[in-house]
């Protein structure tokens, strides 16, 4: 029994692109960053605020509320630096330029999505114009 297979390394490489895409959250460290002057105070405060949004989340949820629940859970998650402080944190030490830990992250990221799209037999392009060719709306 073959418990690894292309699907599977293809669902592997979506969650480690997915964990290493900064996007959005790049400029969100970066301007706390120089708010606090300190890397590890922004961590403390992008935790913080990530546990307040899980409990709004919880809450909302409790109170049957979904779709705020799941506005807050959204916004819980994005600000949530689990893992992703420490990786960024030893690129950068590696670096030493913030910029260049970000180019890096996103290439990762870049890489591990292309390994997706090629072990799942996916092709965007093709996709795109087929999309495009039949009039579809792209959802």
């Amino acid at each position: 029994m073959n418990l690894i297979n292309r699907k599977v390394l293809g669902t592997v490489c979506l969650v480690i692109a997915t964990f290493l895409n900064p996007f959005g959250f790049d400029i969100l460290v970066y301007k706390l960053t120089q708010l606090t002057s300190d890397y590890w105070s922004t961590m403390y405060a992008l935790y913080a605020s990530a546990l307040l949004f899980f409990g709004f989340s919880y809450t909302a949820f409790k109170l049957g509320k979904r779709a705020i629940g799941n506005i807050f859970l959204t916004l819980a998650m994005f600000l949530n630096p689990f893992g992703y402080d420490l990786v960024v944190y030893v690129i950068t030490m590696l670096t030493h330029d913030y910029w260049m830990t970000m180019s890096i992250m996103y290439m990762l990221a870049g890489m591990f999505f292309g390994g997706f799209l090629y072990l799942s037999n996916i092709n965007p392009i093709t996709k795109l114009k087929n999309k495009f060719k039949n009039g579809q709306n792209i959802q």
